[in-house]
């Protein structure tokens, strides 16, 4: 039998609480001779002691702290604990297909939501409300039943050997009251017996000067909604008169760092902001708007067929948006960066208003914690090294998928949610073997094939309602490039949505913005 158990650790034990429930200890022992618990079980008292029994060890936890503590879990006996790290395309594909018949599961992340990624930079300019690509996760909880729990917690350390989990209760962004803070921060630990880490990738700096002080980013919905006001702030103010035209073109300058989808889907959504809705309102400062897409490889959206990659540069150049490729950033400055020239090393600086960073990405610290459990195998400092069938080097009964792992694939939403899928597939497999499995990692080998990606295509708006395709058809490539690849990829996305609720959001905010245009209102 295997439970999930939570026990808090932010306060001192409490002996002398301890002792005065130590009578019921034998109690609980008694319970578990009984029934032969093989696995941990936890049982509550009316105190704040918590007795944890497992065959002939009894361990006691105490708790000074009854605001502080939290529930435990109500698990059924007779199903193995699997533990979903992270909201993210793998881990939420999981949770959809997982056959929780067989598992309880537990579902932690600090986030609530799962983001449709796609989407993210339309949320920048207002194209797409934030809300209509968030499909909360209690949503999808709640349809698969009750035995999926969720805790909105960040796990902040694991201990492989007794395969426990320190899970950490963060307070929210908007209260900055340092006493609030201070008494909201609790810590937890609970049990798993098989984990999966679908934590994501967050940017990477690349240890750059300057760019976490001064850049925006553009990987979260907080990123998306902190771009929109700086947009909207810097517009203002260039809108003032009293400020010299230098400093006007500083303020409508937005640099945009790194060539791939990202940021050539920003850039193509400023363009269309600018024509689209700058033009009617503040006319005088649309046509000045002047956007920098920064590169260091030679061409933008290198994973693309060349075809595609030369329609959108031209694409870009016919509608004002100015490519540097072959440039690095060296330097980021509160107003301006400096960047080098490749191929002449000819360095040059350039004066911002706004600057959103979409360059790399690398692991979230909870990947490299685990890497420092196994550092002789994990020795990869970009994540965690996992093979062919996602099982993570050195940890047993322990998966990772998305963009925490460094594997042979791309760390692209597409890999990760077919990841999610092939996992769940084979944990399902697995739980239908009335046998009690010692090594979950080695029966899915000798039960699955091993998890090769299959690519379903590859989209990327560019602005100006035109988009380019690579969608693999009979082995060949079909590439497309323009308004009918732009309906193609908005179809693309509106199938792809979680929901029928997300879907039909996305679709309201698209005919909201073609009837009345985009809302350029922040909070």
């Amino acid at each position: 039998m295997s439970v999930c158990r939570t026990k808090n650790i932010t306060t001192q034990h409490s002996v002398r609480t301890a002792t005065l429930s130590l009578h019921k200890i034998s109690a609980g022992a008694r319970i578990a001779q009984h029934h032969h618990l093989s696995q941990p079980a936890v049982i509550t008292t009316n105190t704040t002691a918590r007795v944890l029994v497992s065959r002939n060890r009894i361990r006691t936890y105490a708790s000074i702290a009854s605001a502080a503590s939290t529930s435990i879990v109500a698990s059924s006996p007779n199903k193995k604990t699997l533990v979903l790290l992270g909201t993210g395309w793998g881990s939420t594909t999981i949770l959809k297909n997982i056959d929780t018949r067989h598992f309880n599961v537990v579902v932690v992340s600090p986030r609530n939501y799962f983001l449709f990624t796609p989407l993210l930079p339309s949320c920048t300019v207002g194209t797409t409300e934030n809300r209509s690509i968030m499909e909360p996760i209690r949503h999808i909880v709640g349809r698969r039943g009750k035995d999926i729990r969720f805790y909105e917690a960040e796990c902040t350390d694991i201990d492989t050997k007794n395969k426990e989990l320190v899970l950490e209760r963060r307070p929210s962004e908007n209260d900055t009251s340092a006493k609030t803070q201070e008494a909201t921060l609790s810590k937890t630990r609970i049990n798993y017996d098989y984990l999966v880490v679908g934590v994501g990738g967050t940017y990477n700096t690349f240890g750059t000067p300057g760019v976490q002080e001064n850049a925006l980013f553009l990987k979260e919905m907080g990123d998306a909604s902190k771009i929109r006001r700086r947009l909207m702030e810097t517009i203002e103010k260039a809108s003032f008169d009293g400020i010299s035209e230098e400093e006007r073109d500083r303020l409508l300058h937005i640099v945009v760092v790194g060539g791939g989808p990202t940021g050539v889907e920003f850039s193509g959504e400023l363009h269309d902001l600018a024509v689209e809705d700058l033009t009617k309102w503040v006319p005088h400062l649309a046509k000045r708007l002047k956007i920098t897409l920064i590169e260091a490889l030679p061409t933008v959206l290198p994973s693309f067929n060349k075809k595609l990659v030369d329609y959108t540069q031209q694409t870009f150049q016919k509608n004002g948006i100015h490519l540097m490729t072959n440039t690095t950033v060296k330097l980021v400055e509160k107003e301006s960066l400096k960047v080098r020239d490749t191929k002449s090393g000819i360095e040059t600086d350039i004066a911002y208003g706004t600057i959103v960073w979409a360059a790399g990405i690398r692991a979230r610290e909870f990947a490299h914690t685990l890497r420092a459990k196994v550092p002789d195998v994990q020795t990869n400092r970009r994540g965690l090294i996992i093979d062919d069938y996602l099982r993570v080097q050195g940890a047993p009964d322990i998966w990772a998928l998305g963009d925490c792992t460094v594997s042979k694939n791309a760390p692209l939403a597409q890999v990760a949610s077919q990841q999610g899928k092939w996992l769940a597939k084979a944990l399902n497999g697995m739980s239908k073997n009335s046998i009690q499995l010692s090594d979950a990692h080695s029966h899915i080998e000798r039960a699955a094939k091993p998890f090769v990606y299959s690519s379903s295509g590859s989209l990327a708006y560019i602005g100006g309602e035109r988009a380019i395709a690579e969608i693999p058809l009979l082995n060949r490539s079909i590439t497309a490039g323009g308004p009918f690849a732009s309906l193609f990829w908005k179809s693309y996305c509106l199938w792809e949505l979680f929901s029928v609720r997300s879907s039909m959001s996305v679709a309201t905010d698209w005919a909201k913005r073609a009837v009345f245009g985009r809302s350029i209102s922040v909070e």
